[in-house]
């Protein structure tokens, strides 16, 4: 009677729980795609030994790059966005275990092999990501500063050549890292720019017509009362010309140019910049900045907002405006990702420049480079003149502003704009330090910092010097 109950009335249920006991599926997983600069260099690999992710430049590029967790998926950077083309798909097979629940590899069947991860090629280059983080490390030991942001555009494509933030990570070993270090600040990170928002101003102004380079302006020898508000410039001047407001960049003579602009002109452009909008990187964590509708401008909004308070932008956005100037005018989505391969190194996926839009005419831009090249050769930023290359740019000091409302007395954001060379750019930086301590001008600290990287990217492409007493004397 119980060999009857066994074999035939609970044989159903009995050998169903022996297959579940002795049949097994395994899971096979795939290879997690690799990760190379645009020469082919490898910034991330997978290791089949020990079955995670390895990073051979340690923090290098860690921001971009990001981070994998336990079960190889994405967390961070490119690896979290990229995620799904990096993961591959997992594969199955069947196979038999005995009663002490060890694989007998001789009943083994059936597998469905796994896809491995295609691979990844950005738009990043391994050396110049190498310049702009040593180039870092020397800022944070002179200046001690809370943190620095450095991007690098190609200013004619979009393509990001180069990404790093102080504080960093290593991402091999990320488990004790505060989440502050973590966080791309490129991207993520707002703050008011201060005077190199002032190349918005300018160009507009120029679009417009309303200026030309000797239009003159009393600066109001360096005090300016408006309304309820006092604004002042860091040294008095007299009259100046439009040119010698931005070389010297005179706040009031800035304000007083935007005045006769007006408030729904430079709106409109600042707009046109893409401030207040995210630019469109394919990275994860980008905030679109502050920017509000015009309408809701005061009277004082206008003696601050041209001169780049009341506005906060991201890194990354300066980077694209002020590459708009080098760009004749366009405006290009920034992007990291040049194209995705398989396993055969066939193409994927590629991506390719993208036109925004034209913000201000090719003439415009041309002008508006004029004037930065007069702020490097004879204004603020002479400490980003290069020494075989023209370069053009902006300095930018800007006062903190408080949780509470109003502005920190001795915390300051230091940052410099610009590009080189420049009868053809081939490079566009910002360069924004936080809170340095012992200088806080953009001129004093963004502008060497400027100088030092762009003069070794420069040569690093192996670009001709554009200075004529160069190439009279080549």
């Amino acid at each position: 009677m119980r060999l009857l109950y066994v074999q035939i009335i609970r044989h159903k249920f009995l050998s169903g729980l022996a297959g579940k006991q002795h049949k097994i599926f395994v899971k096979l997983e795939p290879h997690r795609g690799s990760i190379y600069d645009r020469l082919g260099r490898v910034l991330a690999i997978y290791l089949i030994d020990e079955n995670k992710r390895f990073y051979p430049g340690g923090k290098l590029a860690c921001h971009v790059l990001g981070m994998t967790g336990t079960d190889n998926n994405g967390l961070e950077g490119i690896e979290f966005y990229y995620d799904k083309e990096l993961n591959g798909e997992h594969g199955w097979r069947r196979s038999h275990r005995d009663a002490k629940k060890r694989e007998i590899a001789s009943f083994e069947r059936d597998a469905l092999p796994p896809r491995d991860g295609n691979s990844l090629v950005l738009t990043i280059d391994e050396v110049i990501q190498h310049i702009i983080e040593k180039e870092i490390e020397d800022i944070v030991k002179s200046y001690r500063p809370k943190a620095v942001s450095i991007v690098a555009l190609e200013p004619q494509t979009g393509e990001i050549l180069g990404l790093a933030n102080y504080p960093w990570f290593d991402p091999n070993d990320f488990s004790g890292a505060n989440m502050d270090f973590i966080r791309n600040r490129a991207i993520s990170d707002s703050f008011e720019p201060g005077s190199v928002f002032k190349i918005v101003t300018a160009s507009a102004a120029l679009e417009e017509g309303i200026v030309d380079f000797n239009s003159k302006f009393f600066c109001e020898d360096g005090t300016y009362k408006i309304a309820n508000r006092t604004l002042r410039d860091y040294r008095p001047h007299g009259t100046l010309t439009f040119r010698e407001i931005i070389e010297k960049s005179s706040n009031i003579g800035t304000v007083k140019v935007a005045g006769k602009l007006g408030r729904e002109n430079l709106s409109a452009y600042i707009k046109r910049f893409n401030f207040g909008s995210r630019t469109g990187v394919d990275l994860p964590g980008e905030a679109p900045g502050i920017m509000r509708e015009p309408k809701t401008w005061s009277y004082v909004d206008m003696t601050t907002i041209p001169m780049g308070q009341g506005i906060a932008v991201t890194a990354l956005q300066m980077a694209s405006a002020i590459s708009v100037i080098a760009n004749k005018g366009i405006l290009m989505r920034p992007y990291i990702l040049k194209k995705v391969v398989n396993e055969d190194g066939t193409i994927v996926k590629e991506n390719k420049p993208r036109v925004i839009r034209r913000v201000i005419s090719k003439n415009a831009a041309g002008k508006t480079k004029q004037l930065l090249k007069g702020v490097v050769e004879d204004g603020t930023g002479k400490q980003a003149r290069l020494d075989i290359f023209t370069s053009c740019g902006k300095t930018g000091t800007a006062q903190k502003v408080k949780p509470e409302g109003g502005y920190y007395s001795n915390r300051y954001v230091a940052s410099f704009i610009g590009f080189a060379p420049y009868d053809k750019p081939a490079v566009s930086l910002v360069v924004c330090v936080d809170e340095p301590q012992g200088a806080h001008f953009g001129g004093q600290v963004g502008a060497p910092a400027f100088k030092n990287i762009v003069e070794k990217i420069l040569f690093y492409m192996e670009i001709e010097s554009d200075r004529d007493e160069i190439k009279k004397a080549s």
